[in-house]
């Protein structure tokens, strides 16, 4: 009875299954998890350095960026997604303010704004927000919605501030 051994090999992988099934799925959702960050970071600097290389803009035309900036977030669902991309120009005494701004589908409340001393006198830069709030597609242990909040700055390139014109 002792060197009786059929069917140990069965009981080890039933014991062992749950265990690399939990490891396989969470694996797989960190994966998701840090596609979707790499995703939300990239489409914010691609936002900004576009809209940087423009002398000017029109509504239709930042539009268009905000929209064409949405393919980099496929293939997660673009339905929770905000967009915002924002012209803060500082003045002689390095007062910054807002020259203009455009948005999809975004509901922050808070104004635009660059870090402490990133502005000098008379200069400016391109802001954009991108924010995507991620629902993991297992969500065994993690939250049932991650937020992701990203920022990219970029000064204008051809002209000392991006203007937006009628059009």
């Amino acid at each position: 009875m002792a060197a009786d051994r059929q069917g140990a090999a069965a009981v080890e992988f039933a014991l062992i299954f749950p265990l690399l099934f939990v490891l396989n799925i969470g694996a797989a959702e960190a994966l998701q998890v840090y596609q979707v960050q790499r995703n939300v970071a990239h489409m914010a600097a691609v936002m900004a350095d576009i809209t940087a290389q423009s002398r000017t803009v029109t509504d239709a035309e930042l539009q268009d960026i905000l929209s064409a900036s949405l393919s980099i977030i496929h293939p997660f669902p673009r339905t929770t997604l905000q967009q915002r991309v924002t012209s803060l120009s500082a003045n002689d005494t390095g007062t910054v303010s807002q020259d203009w701004t455009a948005k999809k589908d975004y509901n922050g409340s808070s104004p635009a704004s660059v870090p402490s001393g990133y502005l000098g006198a008379n200069e400016s830069v391109i802001v954009t927000d991108v924010i995507y709030d991620y629902k993991p597609t297992f969500g065994l242990f993690l939250p049932d919605t991650i937020r992701f909040t990203r920022h990219a700055y970029a000064r204008p390139r051809l002209t000392q501030k991006v203007e937006k014109i009628a059009g």
